[in-house]
């Protein structure tokens, strides 16, 4: 894969495309290949993308400059049973640069979509809100020092094997589609959330703010060695996640399902659910839909 000469801060590596099946296979695939080519921070942008995957293996699809499709290389200096936090972190730092950018209310919600609000009448499972966003975040496996890229030259205490944590971190974002091009009711784009004073971000300058925004979080969450909490980064987090407080329906893996009150998110980033009978379930993986209380 040639890189672009064009310069993207803060992305070490840039490397476009005009069209894939997905960032994120063609990233793990690369850096599998030739770990060492690809530092911390390095990005895959794709123009369009057409096998796209989101979680539990769902499709996602882009019309040509519609969206923006890319997968960042990170290798993160943190102990890795603190990794659940990084969707959370990157849904922080699409909410935030989608915000900044188009004026659009956006909020996260549990644990990888960014929404934008109150934009629409109530969808099952979305209430009014409409997702603009989705993160889809892939542990590599452990690899060798010389895997790891100048970032990983030093550790944290407790981070472990220099450069033996890489994670690819896929990000679309509807940016440009109308209502025809968008596969599902609960869907929106930045172009049909924003108001028709705002220019509308391109791919580029989006990715630009959610970069800028995701290295600062990344920083802020080595230097207190993963720990979100004392980073004050749980609480960025929580104060701008809209499945807290709401009555949620969890679909777990086994088909195992779960309702109840979303009241907090514990130390490790996973969910906490007070059920109707008062006891508290940690929802760790899995789909949750927003209901109606009653």
């Amino acid at each position: 894969m040639p890189d672009d000469p064009s310069p993207l801060r803060p992305f070490t590596r840039v490397v476009r495309v005009v069209r894939t099946g997905s960032t994120n296979t063609d990233l793990r695939e690369a850096v599998t290949a030739d770990p060492g080519a690809w530092p911390h921070l390095s990005v895959l942008v794709a123009q369009t993308q057409d096998a796209g995957r989101g979680r539990a293996g769902r499709g996602w699809d882009t019309a040509p400059g519609t969206a923006l499709t890319a997968s960042v290389l990170l290798r993160p200096r943190v102990p890795p049973g603190r990794l659940p936090w990084l969707t959370l972190l990157a849904g922080l730092a699409v909410q935030r640069a989608t915000a900044e950018l188009t004026g659009v209310r956006t909020g996260l919600k549990w644990p990888n979509d960014v929404l934008v609000l109150d934009v629409g009448e109530e969808v099952d499972g979305w209430g009014t809100d409409r997702k603009v966003a989705g993160i889809l975040a892939e542990a590599l496996p452990a690899a060798g020092p010389h895997a790891a890229g100048p970032h990983a030259a030093t550790s944290h205490a407790g981070a472990g094997h220099a450069g033996s944590l890489a994670v690819v971190l896929g990000t679309g974002v509807n940016v440009a589609q109308t209502r025809d091009q968008l596969p599902v009711p609960w869907a929106t784009s930045l172009r049909l959330a924003a108001d028709a004073r705002v220019t509308t971000p391109g791919a580029e300058e989006l990715l630009s703010g959610v970069g800028r925004h995701l290295a600062d979080l990344l920083t802020r969450w080595e230097a207190a060695a993963g720990d979100a909490r004392a980073a004050g980064l749980a609480e960025d987090v929580a104060r701008v996640c809209v499945t807290l407080g709401r009555s949620v329906r969890a679909e777990l893996p086994g088909g195992i399902e779960v309702t109840g009150t979303a009241t907090a998110l514990d130390n490790d980033g996973h969910l906490l659910l007070r059920t109707p009978e008062g006891a508290e379930r940690t929802v760790r993986a899995g789909d949750v839909r927003h209901v109606r209380a009653g």
